[in-house]
């Protein structure tokens, strides 16, 4: 493998590592969620903007690395993908092309699995937000007064609601 090629598959192996790490912070930023824990949540959150930033300067480096070898192999950026660059070395080096093609596979799915449990954890907070909004609804209509509770003689009005209650267990 020339030595452009060996830099950018070094590049991908890290890229891949890095998004290994990120999926398991987000899968224990899950269970920090479901356990309601604070301080595990804030420690995930912490762990995944300094991945993320992890990330996105191996990405720099990569796209660096890119550049210099469409400048070497005298083709336009645009064109130069990973999927491209495997087809390119296939025939002269198919183990090296293989080795590209596992790691893309790898990014693939690891990226997949990332956005999915992103989603999930999204969904996750977004229905627990709910709940609370709700509660807090069901609270604050509870202990604001009513002006239609009494009528202006001091009778009590018709219609006053009687007992809320604050949740319902399905």
């Amino acid at each position: 493998m020339e030595k452009p090629l060996q830099n950018i598959y070094q590049n991908l192996q890290t890229l891949t590592g890095l998004h290994r790490q990120l999926l398991e912070t987000v899968r224990i930023e899950r269970e920090a969620l479901v356990q309601a824990d604070l301080l595990g949540i804030q420690k995930a959150i912490s762990s995944k903007q300094a991945l993320l930033e992890s990330i996105h300067q191996t990405e720099m480096a990569r796209l660096k690395l890119m550049t210099d070898l469409s400048i070497h192999w005298k083709q336009p950026f645009r064109q130069l993908t990973l999927t491209y660059l495997i087809i390119q070395i296939q025939g002269d080096d198919p183990k090296g092309a293989e080795q590209f093609r596992s790691l893309l596979n790898a990014l693939t799915v690891l990226i997949q699995r990332i956005t999915a449990q992103n989603k999930d954890n999204k969904n996750l907070v977004e229905c627990s937000l709910g709940h609370v909004h709700q509660m807090k609804k069901n609270s604050l209509a509870e202990t604001t007064p009513r002006s239609s509770t009494y009528t202006s003689q001091g009778q009590r009005a018709q219609g006053a609601p009687a007992q809320r209650f604050l949740s319902r267990e399905a």
